[in-house]
């Protein structure tokens, strides 16, 4: 059986005190009726037994088992495994747009929770970064300690995407961060120069780190619906301009194909995995994505 698809209300993404209860509760409510990952092997945490199949090793026999029952069992556990995943989440203002539960940085950040609970489910290290930042990047590092979920989420809670600074800064430090052989998920909408979102994902790569960027994007900005006269406010920079909103839809289209396209386009070259999603999508459809590129890389 498996789960109805996650989609928050509005009331639940601005439940800032209550964000890590109800990342909790979306989470759990993914892994109902799904294969939890226990990731068995040899490790401290037992899980199960299993009847003895050919080609186990002779040394996960429970030969103590085996004596009382004259039957084969392996003895199955769950373990560490060093899995390292850094999440950036982008503050800058202009992810602050989306009309109620499609808020893009709403829906961002409850993203953001939900994978970092995820990761610590499968007894993962999960970090966090801030970016895009006035003061520079809040950087918290992947850990396993016992209330290092407490201080994502804590952290999390307490974010606004009301920096007026474009991008995500010092990426070439940012990148440093990252553990080589580790992964890096990046949620942005992707407004900024291209160029610094080359030499972010190149950064990350050039030091072995398996990247996943899910390009976050509102309903209004992928199917605009406007006609006669509107005051246009630039989220960045706060410039406005008046437009007459059936010439803008014309030449909106054109110019959302080739940014989708810059994008997608930048992250294939550099072998990177790229996800749109926008933001009326279920949670959950980001989530499968996630499990998907962890065990197409090989980390779960």
């Amino acid at each position: 059986m498996f789960a109805p698809p996650i989609q928050p209300d509005e009331s639940l993404l601005k439940a800032v005190d209550e964000l890590p209860l109800v990342a909790r509760h979306l989470v759990d409510g993914f892994l109902q009726g799904q294969h939890r990952s226990a990731l068995r092997g040899v490790g401290q945490e037992f899980v199960a037994y299993r009847p003895y199949m050919q080609g186990d090793a002779l040394k996960d026999v429970d030969w103590k088992v085996w004596a009382r029952s004259d039957h084969w069992f392996v003895r199955q556990y769950r373990h560490e495994t060093n899995f390292r995943g850094t999440i950036f989440l982008d503050t800058s203002r202009s992810m602050d747009f989306g009309e109620g539960a499609t808020n893009k940085f709403l829906y961002g950040r409850m993203l953001a929770a939900c994978l970092a609970l995820l990761m610590r489910t499968q007894l993962d290290a999960p970090g966090l970064v801030l970016a895009g930042g006035e003061g520079g990047a809040e950087v918290f590092l992947p850990s396993t300690r016992a209330d290092h979920m407490d201080v994502l989420l804590g952290a999390l809670g307490g974010a606004t995407a009301s920096s007026t600074a474009t991008g995500f800064g010092d990426v070439e430090a940012l990148a440093s961060q990252c553990r080589s052989r580790s992964m890096a998920v990046v949620i942005s909408d992707g407004l900024f120069d291209p160029e610094e979102m080359r030499r972010l994902l190149e950064n990350l790569r050039l030091r072995d780190i398996d990247v996943l960027f899910f390009h976050l994007l509102s309903p209004e900005e992928m199917r605009p619906k406007y006609s006669g006269e509107w005051l246009l406010e630039d989220s960045e920079t706060g410039r406005e301009i008046v437009v007459d909103g059936a010439e803008m839809v014309r030449d909106y289209a054109p110019r959302l194909d080739a940014f989708l396209h810059t994008i997608e386009d930048m992250c294939l070259t550099l072998e990177a995995d790229y996800c749109r999603i926008t933001t009326d999508e279920p949670l959950d459809h980001a989530l499968f994505h996630f499990l998907g590129r962890r065990v197409a890389s090989g980390t779960a």
